[in-house]
Formats: structure tokens, C-alpha cells, sequence
């Protein structure tokens, strides 16, 4: 009889923590959340065909064995090492100042003259001189990094 109403007083004091929790859940309106994310995926299933699921199955299969050979080739780790050297360069945030600060200059900048007579005055500028010359040395090391890692027949 003891155990029984041990048992009972245990029970009341789980049941007053779960009426405080869900009082509490009302009060800062999580509930009503909860209810509208119950609904929504309740909505989503019903949404979806077998095929749309058979489909979103394959991709997340695709995804991890896309996952296994990332780790298994150790890419991950060389991607990393690229994303640090990038971020240490300032690389991404050079080139992407540089294409806002050429597409805001664009739209500014006069209709080109046209013509061979056009094109002189901008081969003349050093700062043209130097751009083509910069694109020229990305190819080369673009182009002798290729030859080293030859197409796989």
C-alpha cells in the first residue's frame, strides 16, 4: 500500500512539472508555434507524392555518398586549407569589391567610341597594359597547374 501511494505522489509531482512546462509554453506562445510547425509538416506530408519522396530519398543518398568521397579523398581537408589561404589573401573580398566597383564604374562610364581608333586609346593606358598582363600569367600558371594533373582517359 505504501508503494502504491509513493507511486501516486510521484506521478501528482511529474504531472505538476508537465502542467507548469505547458503553462509556461502557453504563456511565451511557443505552444502556438509548435501547433503552426505540427501543421505546416502535417501539410507538407500530405503534399507530397511517393515520387516526390522516392526522389528527395535519392538526393540525400546522392548527398552522403557525395559526403563519403569528399572525406574518403581527403578534399574536405584541401578545401579548407584553400577557404584559410583565400581568407587570409583577402582574395574573395578583393575580387568582389573589385566586380562591384567595375559594374558601379560601367554604369557610369561613357559608350564606347567604337573602331579600331576606340580600341588604341584604351591598349594605350598602362592600367589596360597591366590587366591584360595579369589575365596572361593567371592562364600560364592556370595552364601549367592543368598540365600537371592530366585528364584521366
Amino acid at each position: 500500500m505504501a508503494t502504491v501511494i509513493s507511486e501516486h505522489h510521484t506521478h501528482d509531482a511529474e504531472l505538476r512539472r508537465a502542467q507548469e512546462a505547458l503553462a509556461e509554453l502557453v504563456n511565451n506562445g511557443d505552444l502556438d508555434r509548435l501547433v503552426q510547425l505540427a501543421r505546416l509538416i502535417g501539410s507538407a506530408q500530405d503534399a507530397m507524392s511517393d515520387e516526390m519522396i522516392s526522389r528527395m530519398a535519392g538526393m540525400a543518398g546522392d548527398a552522403l555518398c557525395l559526403v563519403d568521397r569528399i572525406t574518403r579523398a581527403g578534399t574536405a581537408e584541401r578545401l579548407l586549407g584553400v577557404a584559410e589561404q583565400i581568407e587570409k589573401t583577402h582574395v574573395m573580398t578583393d575580387l568582389l569589391q573589385s566586380l562591384a566597383g567595375a559594374a558601379e564604374e560601367s554604369a557610369h562610364a561613357p559608350t564606347p567610341k567604337g573602331g579600331v581608333g576606340g580600341l588604341w586609346e584604351i591598349i594605350r593606358q598602362p592600367e589596360t597594359q597591366q590587366t591584360i598582363q595579369f589575365l596572361i600569367l593567371v592562364g600560364k600558371h592556370f595552364r601549367s597547374h592543368r598540365r600537371a594533373h592530366p585528364a584521366e582517359a
